[in-house]
């Protein structure tokens, strides 16, 4: 009998995906009904041999606000340790729980592996790697797997409707003149992923950075998502990094009257303008993965939704 698959944060842009891409009889438990802070909620839902996957968490990366900081430290580390104490006492097979490069630290680099740690430049980065700590301790108790991805974009992604946005305008303009090399990865390959490591016992009690096995120049990106909108002819205009940190200091201070976020966040603007890449090797070799999808084909599906909703 095959395991009984359940997602936590099912409803969420990955979680979703995740859902949708799996065999049917899923379980997603609405997080409006479960207190994932709560061991016994959590035990309530789970049954012995269940497979369990956590695709829950906040994750706006930018945000440094009081009440952002208490939610990060709630929702990503908080209850990832409640679910895997829920998890291990329910008897579940396994635990396969998605972190993100962030944990890591954010750093340029060329090829990258899973042991290249540095501080966390972002409060969003710390709890990811609190929380990757945090599970360190029940690995004696429940199969863990730990998967790593490299920037998600997909369909229903901010950051890829802002990128839509920027590929659309009469001349675009190039953070950095386009040339930072940036670690995309379209959701249904992170899908594929995860369909991989389920089952696999040679996955437990390690970590994986998932994703690409390549990272893109953010400015054929934008232009290649400017030819999937039919904007392929539009000029391009090189903004420098200077330019973009003025622009970002004056947004921040608005922001912070506003109570808002910034969008040109530091850390964001060192993503947009520093060079980084990741080595999958150690998962490939471990489940076989190869990417269904090529950053062309994830672009023309994220062109064509990005079509319907301005039709809608």
């Amino acid at each position: 009998m095959t395991n009984r698959i359940v997602v936590f944060g099912g409803r969420g842009f990955v979680g979703s995906a995740i859902v949708r891409g799996l065999p049917a009889g899923v379980v997603a438990p609405p997080r409006s009904e479960i207190d994932l802070t709560s061991a016994e909620q959590i035990r309530g839902i789970l049954r012995p041999d269940d497979v369990v996957i956590n695709a829950a968490g906040y994750a706006s990366a930018t945000d440094r606000s009081p009440a952002g900081l208490a939610r990060l430290r709630r929702d990503n580390v908080e209850a990832v340790t409640m679910l895997a104490d829920a998890a291990a006492s329910a008897g579940a097979s396994e635990l396969i729980h998605i972190s993100s490069v962030a944990a890591m630290g954010q750093r340029s680099g060329s090829n990258l592996v899973e042991t290249d740690l540095a501080p966390p430049r972002s409060p969003y980065g710390q709890s990811k790697r609190d929380a990757e700590l945090a599970l360190a301790g029940y690995g004696d108790r429940l199969p863990i797997t730990i998967l790593r991805p490299t920037s998600i974009f997909g369909e229903e992604r901010g950051l890829t409707a802002v990128l839509c946005r920027i590929a659309g305008l009469p001349i675009i303009p190039m953070p950095a003149g386009g040339r930072a090399l940036v670690p995309l990865s379209y959701v249904g390959n992170l899908v594929e992923a995860v369909r991989l490591t389920i089952g696999r016992a040679t996955c437990h009690g390690r970590t994986f950075i998932v994703g690409d096995n390549e990272s893109y120049a953010l400015g054929e990106v934008i232009k290649s998502l400017a030819g999937a909108l039919g904007h392929d002819r539009r000029p391009a205009v090189a903004v420098p990094r200077r330019v973009l940190s003025a622009l970002g200091g004056i947004e921040s201070r608005v922001a912070a009257v506003r109570g808002r976020s910034p969008l040109l966040d530091p850390i964001r603007i060192e993503t947009l303008t520093s060079s980084v890449s990741y080595s999958t090797r150690s998962f490939r070799e471990a489940t076989g993965f190869e990417p269904p999808y090529t950053l062309e084909a994830a672009l023309e599906r994220v062109a064509e939704a990005y079509r319907r909703r301005r039709v809608a």
